[in-house]
């Protein structure tokens, strides 16, 4: 079988480890620039409170410059703190069990990733938070946001029929959808902004809340393929 991860708070903690640290050095930069925010920690809090409720980082961004009030200037500074920079010296850590599960995983099967973000951005989070990129058998990096070609060639290359690949994240618009309309089994990481991550949540096969619970996954439908392809109904 084939098992798709995304990476950002599906194999690594992103919500934890890297957004805070972004948005703070987002904060300094705008005050750097000439925003007028007197409180740095409590306008980090206030990003951090709006990010709980926001679909991306952008959008958090966004509404924290329409609520304070501020220039489109300091959007768009903060916009570039937020995307386009990454502090070496950040700590990254992978989800509990997330190379224990790939390791285990990669034995009879192939693994892959399909990843939203800048290339070397995303290559050092993998790198930083100790997964080697050797476990895959393909890793895809774009910086938008449609997957679904990428699963469609994988697919297509490894000639494989759509239930016999597993794509797993935790965005279902972005990461799910397009799987399940390929016909492939979705399995959605509720972690991070992904545990807030309600909308369309009857359209995923399975949902899980630790990467070593896919291993069960992984199993179930292993099992239902031998078994002639017993319908999913999770």
């Amino acid at each position: 079988m084939l098992i798709i991860f995304d990476l950002d708070d599906t194999l690594i903690d992103t919500s934890n480890c890297i957004t805070p640290v972004k948005f703070q050095r987002a904060i300094s930069r705008m005050i750097e620039q000439g925003c007028s925010l007197p409180d740095g920690e409590a306008a980090l809090n206030l990003l951090l409170k709006l990010d709980q409720e926001s679909s991306s980082a952008r959008e958090a961004l966004q509404k924290f410059i329409t609520f304070m009030g501020l220039p489109d200037q300091y959007y768009y500074i903060g916009l570039k703190e937020i995307y386009d920079t990454f502090p070496e010296g950040i700590a990254i850590k992978p989800l509990k069990g997330a190379i224990e599960t790939l390791l285990e995983l990669r034995l009879n099967n192939l693994l892959a990733l399909v990843s939203v973000g800048k290339v070397e951005q995303q290559l050092f989070k993998l790198e930083k938070a100790g997964i080697d990129s050797s476990f895959f058998y393909k890793i895809f990096i774009s910086e938008e946001q449609n997957k679904k070609k990428y699963y469609q060639q994988l697919i297509e290359e490894l000639k494989l029929s759509p239930n016999e690949v597993i794509v797993c994240g935790d965005r279902i618009a972005t990461d799910l959808v397009p799987a399940k309309e390929l016909g492939c089994v979705t399995v959605h990481m509720k972690w991070g902004r992904g545990s807030r991550n309600q909308e369309r949540e009857e359209k995923v096969d399975f949902t899980i809340t630790s990467p070593m619970e896919i291993l069960d996954v992984f199993r179930k439908i292993k099992n239902e393929i031998i078994f002639n392809g017993v319908q999913r109904d999770e």
